[in-house]
């Protein structure tokens, strides 16, 4: 078949000559674009979400001294920890991938996601050795874990690239 054909039969089922057609997708079809097509993009958002949440609910606790006690909110901070890495690869394996095999540009930043894990380590850190309302305990040395963790998953992302 001709080149010119495939854009033409695109052109066709894509409606752009005449927008004011609109084409029914069958029951099947909205399945597919739903689960399949745009998948990826729904589990971007959720990872991105979770992460996001993750990262400025552990730096709150810390920094508003809100940890240094023994509570609910710092067991739950604790039993998140490793999904929340697993999360964080999942995603960066996602963002590479799509990357090597669609060859299209990242939409998203993974370089702010690492500069905000290092200034909470940064704070964080600073704040436990030059201030005496501050100590080193279970959630500074998760903060120390996570931001070393995320720097080292993006770092392993960033020297492969593509």
């Amino acid at each position: 078949m001709i080149w010119w054909h495939h854009l033409r039969e695109y052109i066709d089922k894509s409606g752009i000559e005449n927008p004011g057609e609109k084409k029914l997708k069958s029951f099947w079809e909205m399945l597919e674009e739903i689960f399949f097509r745009n998948a990826v993009d729904a589990l971007y958002f959720w990872l991105g979400l979770f992460t996001y949440l993750y990262l400025f609910l552990v730096g709150f606790l810390y920094l508003a001294g809100l940890s240094f006690h023994e509570n609910l909110s710092t067991k739950i901070v604790q039993s998140l920890a490793e999904p929340y890495l697993g999360a964080a690869a999942i995603y960066t394996i996602l963002k590479e991938s799509r990357k090597r095999v669609g060859g299209s540009p990242s939409r998203h930043w993974g370089e702010v996601f690492v500069t905000l894990w290092f200034l909470l380590l940064v704070f964080s850190s600073a704040a436990a050795l030059f201030s005496d309302a501050f100590v080193f305990n279970d959630t500074l040395e998760l903060i120390i874990k996570l931001a070393l963790s995320v720097g080292i998953i993006y770092v392993g992302g960033a020297i492969h690239r593509p």
